[in-house]
């Protein structure tokens, strides 16, 4: 099939994304000004080496006029699928959120995230399924939240999400 470039939504003319995951700042006119005065210049197209975001997980490319982060997995899916269908987010089939390929990609619920992250044997977050049994073992026996996050690594406020029941309450 090939390499197949589309129009970033809300970047026409400017940036475009391919189904391999990669995106282009398109050859253009460009037109600015400051304190000396209007300006113009040609950009040339070139490939855009994206950066990490979000703690290191994701990549991610800044795109201008206006100026955003725009985050490489979801620029993909909206110009090859669409917006996300209501509740859903991009998942990474492979577990790699640096394979932002459009095989590599669909949109799933955040719990079905959170699933595909322990079926690959990983821990969502810093925590595992081991570490949160632990973590509901030590507010059983009244070990505060601030000394359970020292001891797993994490902030105090994790822990009593946990405790709330807010996140993990899937683990028994």
């Amino acid at each position: 099939m090939g390499e197949i470039w589309r129009d970033v939504a809300g970047y026409e003319g400017k940036y475009q994304v391919s189904n391999e995951g990669r995106v282009k700042s398109l050859s253009r006119e460009i037109h600015s000004s400051n304190q000396n005065g209007e300006f113009t210049w040609i950009s040339i197209e070139r490939i855009l080496q994206p950066g990490k975001h979000d703690k290191g997980y994701h990549l991610s490319v800044v795109l201008h006029n206006p100026k955003r982060t725009q985050m490489v997995h979801q620029l993909v899916m909206l110009a090859f699928v669409g917006p996300p269908p209501k509740g859903m987010c991009v998942l990474h089939t492979s577990g790699d959120a640096t394979d932002n390929r459009l095989e590599n990609l669909r949109y799933d619920t955040q719990s079905e995230n959170i699933y595909d992250v322990y079926r690959q044997g990983k821990a969502w977050k810093t925590l595992t399924v081991d570490d949160v049994g632990g973590i509901k073992f030590g507010l059983w026996c009244g070990i505060s939240c601030a000394e359970l996050g020292r001891m797993f690594g994490v902030v105090h406020q994790t822990i009593s999400k946990i405790k709330k029941g807010d996140r993990h309450a899937w683990i028994k």
